[in-house]
């Protein structure tokens, strides 16, 4: 397995390919608030806060919400020129053991984002089978553990490995995780499923495994 820091940089590059400030505007239907602009500030906000050491109250809401405010008065150039300074360091940290047991969430983030700005750029979300082989035991991982917690019977999930990654992180509808192959009755499940809620209406996104 690549450390996870090539893994992080090599979809910041894939990213910085994609956008500019041309296509700044358009709206993001994975982050519904959001437009590209504000992706790009929350993902290039992440790297200046490591920098400069303010990670108190990291992956909040607060947080989150103070990267995309910081990023109103920068051009999208701009905040990809500071992402480039900033994230080295960041992709140097992910490939030490520390940082791959304390900070992997971050490539999880970064390649929904990709995604997410993929479907909105209206290309198909096509991410790295290496990176969803290894994401897609950590998501199973997660959900069974919820689903144990909470004294509920255990049950299996069969869909491809970009549908449990889009579907767990709340791109997917409540009627489109349901479609997915269970093993037993989803409802009961489903508020253990979903990480970050639920997509009010489907993306329609066009997917490289397929499925929409």
């Amino acid at each position: 397995m690549q450390p996870l820091g090539e893994w992080y940089r090599a979809a910041r590059e894939r990213i910085t390919a994609m956008v500019d400030d041309e296509v700044g505007t358009m709206p993001v239907p994975a982050t519904p608030e959001w437009d590209v602009h504000d992706v790009i500030a929350h993902l290039a906000g992440i790297t200046e806060d490591a920098r400069t050491g303010n990670m108190a109250g990291a992956t909040t809401d607060a947080w989150t919400a103070a990267q995309v405010e910081r990023g109103r008065s920068r051009t999208v150039t701009e905040m990809l020129d500071q992402w480039a300074a900033d994230a080295p360091a960041v992709e140097w940290f992910l490939s030490t053991p520390e940082g791959e047991a304390t900070s992997w969430r971050a490539v999880l983030d970064i390649h929904t984002h990709e995604a997410d700005l993929l479907h909105a750029l209206g290309r198909p979300v096509d991410l790295p089978a290496e990176f969803l082989a290894w994401m897609t035991p950590i998501m199973r991982a997660g959900f069974d553990e919820a689903v144990a917690v909470a004294g509920l019977p255990a049950v299996t999930v069969e869909a491809s490995d970009l549908q449990w990654f889009r579907g767990r992180l709340g791109r997917r509808t409540v009627d489109e995780v349901c479609a997915y192959g269970w093993s037993a009755d989803p409802v009961t499940h489903l508020d253990h499923w979903f990480i970050f809620g639920r997509a009010e209406r489907s993306l329609g996104e066009v997917c490289s495994d397929g499925a929409a």
